[in-house]
């Protein structure tokens, strides 16, 4: 399991260093670290202001609605705790990934260890 994990985190890695102006795997790190916190933090708080005005709204309305509203809702909050978990956990898991033994997330830079 542990293999297939790394494999996909790979294959996403490279794909991202694909698209990549970047020169060197740090500078693609570091543009993919400085992405991610951007992005996905913003992303996810927009996601859980949406989700609970949709469920607020779902309330105002018949039984079907209600349900279709709780659903939609409950994505979207699934949706934005897996980007924070992301946030939180990704970095770190390159880190490790590349041989890293530390990641600053202030500068997003993977200090110590072999590395690339």
């Amino acid at each position: 399991m542990e293999l297939k994990i790394k494999q996909l985190f790979s294959f996403l890695l490279l794909l991202s260093l694909a698209f990549s102006t970047s020169t060197t795997l740090e500078d693609a790190l570091r543009d993919l670290c400085n992405a991610l916190y951007d992005y996905v933090g913003t992303v996810a708080f927009i996601m859980i202001l949406l989700s609970s005005i949709v469920f607020a709204l779902g309330q105002m309305f018949g039984a079907e609605t209600r349900a279709r509203a709780n659903v939609w809702a409950t994505s979207m909050l699934t949706g934005a705790i897996t980007g924070i978990i992301l946030i939180v956990l990704v970095p770190s898991f390159l880190a490790w990934l590349l041989g890293f033994s530390s990641f600053d997330p202030n500068t997003c830079t993977f200090t110590g260890g072999s590395g690339p």
